[in-house]
């Protein structure tokens, strides 16, 4: 992954104030005992709330829309991560 860098001017175009998106009650500790259905939830939950993300966007480049599509992604990675292991613990 390359670095961010917290200084120069910011690259959004959206001139807007930033709009707070949506989150949902951390499940990571209920996933390691449950089912497959649950997994499948959080995950399909967790990119439902991506696509709000570009949806309220649109057509802009918005660096916070971005970074919270990355924070998104990962918690459903995590969430995968941590079922593949409680199957297959190698």
């Amino acid at each position: 992954m390359m670095p961010r860098t917290t200084t120069g001017p910011q690259a959004s175009v959206n001139s807007d104030p930033p709009v707070p998106y949506p989150t949902t009650p951390h499940q990571d500790s209920t996933i390691g005992e449950s089912d497959p259905g649950t997994v499948t939830d959080a995950v399909v939950e967790l990119l439902r709330q991506v696509d709000e993300v570009r949806q309220s966007t649109g057509d802009t480049f918005d660096l916070d829309a971005l970074a919270r599509q990355t924070e998104l992604l990962e918690r459903a990675h995590e969430v995968l991560t941590s079922a593949l292991e409680d199957v297959d613990p190698r």
